[in-house]
């Protein structure tokens, strides 16, 4: 009966498209050569760590410091108006420098100022509630303040150096069609800022007087990671 027919053309052409996607999936997972591997799984960390960084900073700055909302507020605002002159600046110096050096220098920085945030006192002594004030090595707001801005800078402008390498090895079979480069880059980035949220939140569990620590020592060795990634197959990442 015509119904009939309709209803099997309708689970024919729904069986198709079904077909159809997990053709892209597999034709894809065999298009992703090496660098486009590297390039995504940066990506992700990159994501990950600025998370934990941004993301974490009213519940950092409230139990360590004793910062107002209105002090956390200013500092988002901050780096918030930073966002658009570290794109212009990236842009224009990447006229002169090959991407992959500056992947190497803003991946450095960024560990740099991971590392600022990492507070050594801390393994030895926890007998404040907030941090170990008078301690020259210990992580206080000025310190704080500048592992932060210099971890988002970097790290900001990492983004746009690794789209443009990622732009550059990409298969030209992955530049058309529904799951392609962009939106790849762009559900891997959304994965690493939910990872990143989801960590912040696990470790909020396990010890806020050690919060610092618990969020910023994992993130530093992921960027060690992603520096000695690089460094390994600095002849990979190049069109």
């Amino acid at each position: 009966s015509p119904c009939v027919d309709e209803e099997y053309d309708h689970i024919d052409h729904t069986q198709g498209r079904g077909d159809s996607f997990w053709h892209q999936v597999k034709f894809i997972s065999n298009q992703i050569t090496l660098p486009v591997r590297i390039c995504m799984f940066l990506l992700f960390s990159k994501m990950f760590t600025v998370e934990s960084v941004i993301s974490a900073a009213s519940m950092v700055t409230k139990n360590r410091y004793q910062w107002a909302v209105h002090q956390v507020g200013t500092l988002g605002t901050i780096v918030g108006c930073l966002t658009i002159p570290i794109s212009i600046f990236i842009g224009w110096v990447s006229q002169y420098r090959e991407d992959r050096v500056l992947m190497i220098w803003l991946m450095s920085f960024a560990a740099v100022g991971m590392g600022l945030l990492i507070d050594v006192t801390d393994f030895a002594s926890t007998e404040t509630d907030t941090y170990n004030e008078g301690n020259p090595l210990a992580v206080g707001p000025y310190r704080y303040i500048a592992g932060y801005l210099l971890v988002f800078c970097s790290v900001q402008a990492f983004d746009g150096v690794v789209g443009s390498v990622l732009s550059k090895v990409i298969p030209t079979a992955l530049a058309s069609g529904t799951l392609n480069s962009g939106l790849l880059a762009t559900v891997i980035g959304t994965f690493g800022r939910a990872c990143g949220d989801v960590f912040i939140t696990s470790v909020g569990y396990i010890d806020l007087r050690q919060i610092m620590n618990l969020l910023f020592v994992p993130s530093f060795v992921i960027l060690v990671i992603d520096l000695i990634l690089i460094c390994y197959n600095y002849d990979s990442l190049t069109a």
